[in-house]
């Protein structure tokens, strides 16, 4: 499939990530990319050289290794619904042009989710992976990362030299992940390596306790077995996906790919796959995490503190990074009638009241419906409070936790709004809870708080959880669903666990979270 190129070689980059909530009914449009993430050209290089990202981790081993970068478009945007096929095709298109205007490519890197789903496609980056290959052949070497919640397709493996995946959540090691995939490309085109891929699964769409890393986790036995493996010399990459169990196509669930030197290895590698997927399987119900009901979530905020820091409510289920609303008012309504001190809300999605807060100023009162106005039916409906304006912002500031270090982000317009005791933040963009940051921009210093309600899943906890005094997860009724077989799946292979599997002992309700 490869061949050894005379260095330096000219290697083309592109980012195109999104994890697809196939059941959500938002859409992800070109401008939600613009929100979050929409780079073109040679302001890829100026903007991530230097970030803790892939694509930092690209150019950073490009400058070592010598390589002549093609720089083509970076986007990214948070977890949502489908993208439409309009910003598919907008995103996609630069890259095939750039192609054909460079016939003389030695390889391509690319930095992609594996748990995208676009309207009309259910597996893109299986169809980009494809056209590329139409475009340019298979004398060039194709390269990608994955997050390691994609799910694995057999287009993906079929049409790329080389698939790496992320090995933490939160995922603090995309910068390494970058480099790793460059690394394994340049040797691919030094000659010194002769990458094949394979994939293994199991009738499961669930697993590997969501890839959480923290801790004595599946995840964490899984990979220090991985990284034995490595050390043999026969594997060059064991990568270990938890899959996306909200992306509703064929191959979704946890998968283990595995990237062999030369085709003699073919056998050793995939019996290496198959006994790390054998033990995933094996371990599929075993989770580290236990959601709360809101009331019982409220008897631990009422329980007196044994050290410093906020005790964080995580609402899980309305969770942005696992495709929630980030609107649900369940757990808002209770905490505002506890009114207990030291209580802060946010980010809460709310544009309108957002905009009317900043319009009234610091200092105004005002009488707002907040949030719950995506879908009342998944976590509640809007609340209606009279609350004081404290302060405004347009939500940017640059991340300094250790997720996605030093890149540009922003919550939009936002206000920091005061009901009682209990403040709370409303925010123009859907985003999933990250760091300190996302709080200093309306004056909130996250480590002298008492509750932080917060919407999350996962990447807080890189940042905040070490300046919390615990996590408590929280079911609240968000459409980040724990009983999987309330979801009206299509696509996903069939009989599957747990959507068939009625011997669970965790059956009445199972609980994924």
């Amino acid at each position: 499939m490869t061949a050894s190129i005379a260095m330096p070689a000219k290697v083309l980059v592109a980012r195109l990530s999104h994890e697809s909530h196939s059941f959500s009914r938002l859409r992800t449009t070109l401008a939600e990319f613009g929100r979050e993430e929409l780079l073109f050209g040679a302001e890829i290089l100026e903007r991530m050289a230097g970030t803790r990202t892939e694509m930092g981790g690209i150019i950073q081993a490009a400058h070592e290794y010598g390589w002549e970068l093609v720089p083509v478009v970076s986007a990214c945007a948070s977890t949502s619904g489908p993208v439409t096929r309009a910003a598919y095709d907008a995103l996609t298109e630069p890259i095939l042009r750039a192609l054909a205007e460079h016939p003389d490519i030695g390889a391509i890197v690319l930095s992609l989710h594996g748990a995208m789903y676009v309207d009309g496609l259910p597996d893109p980056e299986g169809d980009l992976l494809f056209r590329i290959r139409q475009q340019a052949g298979w004398k060039v070497t194709v390269a990608a990362t994955l997050d390691l919640h994609a799910n694995v397709t057999d287009a993906m493996v079929r049409y790329a030299d080389i698939l790496t995946s992320y090995r933490t959540t939160p995922h603090t090691d995309q910068f390494e992940t970058g480099w790793r995939a460059s690394a394994l490309v340049d040797r691919t085109l030094k000659g010194e390596i002769h990458p094949r891929l394979q994939v293994v699964r199991r009738p499961t769409i669930a697993g590997m306790d969501l890839g959480r890393t923290l801790g004595d986790t599946p995840m964490t036995r899984l990979q220090a077995r991985a990284r034995q493996y490595e050390a043999e010399g026969f594997v060059l990459d064991l990568s270990l996906n938890a899959g996306y169990y909200m992306g509703d196509v064929f191959e979704a669930g946890p998968s283990v790919l595995v990237l062999g030197d030369g085709e003699a290895e073919d056998s050793r590698c995939l019996a290496v796959a198959n006994a790390l997927m054998d033990d995933a399987y094996a371990w599929r119900a075993e989770k580290t995490v236990h959601l709360q009901s809101i009331d019982a979530a409220l008897a631990l905020c009422r329980t007196p503190a044994q050290r410093s820091g906020p005790l964080i409510l995580a609402d899980y289920t309305d969770g942005p990074g696992g495709g929630g609303y980030g609107d649900a008012t369940h757990l808002l309504r209770a905490l505002v009638q506890a009114n207990l001190p030291g209580t802060l809300v946010g980010l809460l999605y709310d544009p309108e009241s957002a905009r009317q807060a900043v319009s009234a100023g610091a200092g105004a009162e005002v009488d707002l419906r907040i949030a719950g106005k995506t879908d009342p039916n998944f976590g509640g409906g809007p609340v209606p409070l009279r609350v004081r304006v404290l302060a405004t912002s347009d939500g940017r500031f640059t991340r300094t936790g250790p997720f996605r270090t030093g890149t540009p982000a922003s919550i939009g317009t936002s206000a920091l709004l005061q009901c009682g005791e209990v403040r709370i933040i409303v925010a123009s963009n859907r985003v999933q809870a990250e760091e300190r940051g996302q709080y200093r921009v309306l004056g909130v210093e996250v480590e002298q708080l008492n509750i932080l309600a917060l919407k999350g899943i996962n990447h807080f906890r890189a940042d905040l959880e070490p300046v919390s005094r615990g996590v408590v997860f929280v079911e609240s009724g968000g459409i980040h669903a724990t009983d999987l077989r309330t979801l009206p799946y299509r696509n996903v292979r069939r009989p599957i666990w747990p959507l068939d599997d009625e011997t669970s002992p965790n059956h009445q309700p199972l609980n994924l979270s």
